[in-house]
């Protein structure tokens, strides 16, 4: 238990939390009592909403962020203030125009779409707060922007790889899960297509997570070219942990072979064994990757790793490994010709993770040739003209376009009821909740209503019993900051908790600014269900159509499917292929299989088509996987095993994957699996 609190107050976000808090309450404190309490409003709500688009990134991504919301945030303020002020119904305009042109921002990435968001956000703030004074209230509020991005441009500068670190740590506790549901796959006990389903899953966020480590490694000139030691062993820890990742998702034979040929041998339990002892081994890697690079007090430059892991415990796991490991090669000494070709590539693949989990535990990491150079970086993070991807959007056929048409929509239609009811300012609820809930997909927009309207009716529970419980000022306002934080400190991992400590934060503090607080409860309850079944309303009336996405995503896996299995090929047969290029070739691979499976996920859950039979479409899941796998764990004997197989047996099962590719290609053209994907999209489009 300690140590999972040790984790989760050790995550990025957590330090974050405490950060954006003292930011908020020390300046909005002093300006409470120097200046006026309205300004004070302003200002920590423009700290508020800027905290909330620090995503996890380098200096260039902080200072693109800072200047695109202090700019974006001020001009939003600004207006929404001044349409209240002098022009209410114009805000409806304001509401359509913002919402379809900051939900566009989508397309630029999760970067540009969180600030697209709290852009929105920021609308519905202004007409909560309904600022007497539009010029002072948007100065005070882009103060309140000002504030917060200097302080974070600071802590980006003075410590440049910060967000690089903690990626790096989370992605060790993601290898960890990844390794213990692979074991699954070696248990003939459990359904393969099971753990196949769960080992997808995983992939889509794994393959997100080496994705953002790879973007910030990439990007980061100075470090990949650093001669300096400390910089050295960081940046070949993080390589090696995207070859970790690439080993566990990699597989040398068929897993439905293993388990009919091994399962009534010792095999396949001991093959579990080692995979349980190595997930926690790289368990304890989290601590390590986390360690900080204590510099010697006599300024020698020599860097030491403080040891935070049970020397004990850790040695006596390795010496089980071991153990194991000599366990299997009497097994395979003693084998017949067709159980060692199944047996010698499992035993090599654990060799090959043992050996790069005990190199991430040293100081000292050798250098490989398969890593990334600084002239290949781009191709692995290349740059988009913005201009382009935009104008590739604008168009009917796009679902971020038909999203943005929706969030305008659904944002014009809130704002219109709003003004219909009374104390219009709290309509701002409705607003805010379609802003939050409302997602391309229904699945997901489900998903965030349940979490808002539960979140809000516990956190008005809450709220009324600490009112009852007590009235004094000090105390009530303490609470309420007490849930800001909670809300800053659950924000990214649980939105349900998130919206419960937010929902007593603002209704508290609303009570002591307005000090009604029933009809506080009941505005907050009532706007927040009329918000949640607006934005349920426009997942039907203009739904985003995910099949086509699919069938272009299905087309590009193929692709890239067909693209990595000649580069494989034609290295076994000695032509001129660069390990750059596996890598890149490896990559597209990865990040199109988890864009199919995300999208594939959406698709499933969409209520039209839930009585559907998925049997066609779950056997296309499984079967790109397993070939994912494949290739994968070819490209890691060729490239990166400690034993080189044979070529002509490498070969040999290239021509089985080519198969399989040819199986998959005709099982995405079939007839029925067409009917399935793109028939229904004709009704709806």
């Amino acid at each position: 238990m300690i140590r999972i609190v040790n984790q989760f107050f050790g995550k990025e976000f957590s330090k974050d939390a405490l950060r954006n808090i003292l930011v908020i309450l020390l300046p909005a404190i002093l300006l409470f009592y120097t200046v006026s309490l309205d300004v004070a409003i302003a200002f920590a709500v423009g700290v508020i909403l800027s905290s909330l688009t620090d995503l996890p990134g380098n200096r260039q991504d902080k200072t693109m962020t800072a200047i695109w919301c202090s700019t974006l945030f001020t001009i939003t303020a600004f207006s929404t203030a001044l349409a209240l002020h002098h022009l209410s119904w114009g805000i409806l305009s304001i509401l359509g125009i913002w919402g379809f042109l900051c939900t566009l921002l989508i397309a630029l990435g999760p970067r540009w779409g969180v600030i697209g968001n709290l852009t929105m956000i920021v609308i519905s703030f202004t007409i909560g707060l309904k600022p007497q004074d539009p010029i002072v209230f948007a100065l005070s509020f882009s103060v309140g922007t000002g504030c917060f991005f200097v302080i974070s441009l600071l802590q980006a500068y003075l410590s440049p790889y910060r967000s690089l670190k903690y990626a790096m740590k989370d992605g060790f506790e993601q290898m960890a899960i990844l390794l213990e549901t692979k074991i699954k796959c070696y248990d003939e006990r459990l359904p393969l297509e099971q753990a196949y389903r769960e080992l997808s899953l995983l992939h889509i966020k794994i393959s997100e997570q080496l994705e953002n480590i790879r973007s910030l490694l990439l990007r980061e000139k100075t470090l990949i070219t650093s001669e300096h030691e400390s910089d050295l062993i960081w940046l070949r820890k993080i390589y090696r942990l995207i070859d970790l990742y690439e080993l566990l998702m990699g597989i040398d034979t068929d897993y439905e072979t293993i388990r009919e040929k091994l399962k009534h041998s010792e095999v396949l339990p001991i093959i579990r064994h080692i995979l349980l002892l190595l997930s926690n081994e790289i368990k304890d890697l989290e601590n390590t990757s986390s360690m900080e690079l204590n510099k010697d007090p006599k300024g020698s430059g020599h860097f030491d790793l403080v040891e935070m892991t049970d020397k004990n415990a850790e040695i006596k796991t390795k010496q089980q490994i071991s153990a194991d490991i000599k366990k299997l090669e009497q097994i395979l000494n003693s084998s017949d010709n067709e159980n060692k070709a199944l047996i010698n590539p499992i035993l090599i693949h654990i060799k090959h993770i043992v050996t790069i989990v005990q190199q991430i535990q040293q100081a000292n990491i050798a250098p490989d040739p398969t890593w990334v150079s600084t002239a290949s970086y781009k191709n692995f993070v290349p740059t988009t003209n913005k201009r382009q991807v935009i104008a590739k959007h604008i168009k009917t056929r796009s679902p971020i376009f038909i999203y943005s048409i929706r969030m305008a929509t659904l944002l014009m239609l809130s704002g219109l009821v709003g003004y219909t009811l009374p104390e219009y300012r709290y309509a701002s609820w409705i607003i805010l909740t379609v802003i939050l809930v409302a997602r391309p997909s229904y699945a997901t927009t489900q998903r965030r209503n349940y979490q808002r309207i539960v979140g809000s009716l516990v956190g008005i529970a809450a709220s009324l019993l600490i009112t009852l419980a007590t009235h004094d000022t000090t105390t009530l306002l303490l609470i309420a900051m007490i849930s800001l934080y909670g809300f800053f400190l659950f924000n990214k991992p649980d939105y349900l908790i998130c919206v419960i400590f937010i929902t007593i934060a603002a209704i508290l503090a609303l009570h002591l600014y307005e000090g009604n607080i029933w009809d506080l409860l009941g505005s907050r309850l009532a706007f927040t269900l009329l918000g949640s079944i607006i934005a349920l309303i426009g997942c039907f009336a203009l739904p985003v159509n995910h099949h086509k996405t699919m069938k272009n995503l299905t087309e590009i896996l193929i692709g890239n499917y067909q693209n990595y299995y000649h580069k494989l090929r034609a290295r076994l047969c000695e032509q001129n292929v660069d390990n750059q290029e596996l890598r890149l070739v490896r990559k597209h691979a990865q990040t199109s299989l988890a864009q199919l499976y995300d999208n594939l996920d959406q698709f499933q859950k969409e209520p039209r088509y839930k009585k559907q039979d998925w049997s066609d479409i779950l056997s296309f899941q499984t079967l790109a996987y397993r070939i994912n796998a494949l290739l994968v764990g070819i490209s890691v004997s060729i490239t990166k095993s400690i034993e080189q197989e044979n070529d002509t047996a490498l070969l040999e099962r290239l021509d089985n994957i080519e198969a399989l590719i040819h199986e998959l290609h005709e099982l995405g053209r079939s007839e029925k699996l067409a009917h399935k994907t793109h028939k229904p999209a004709a009704t709806v489009s």
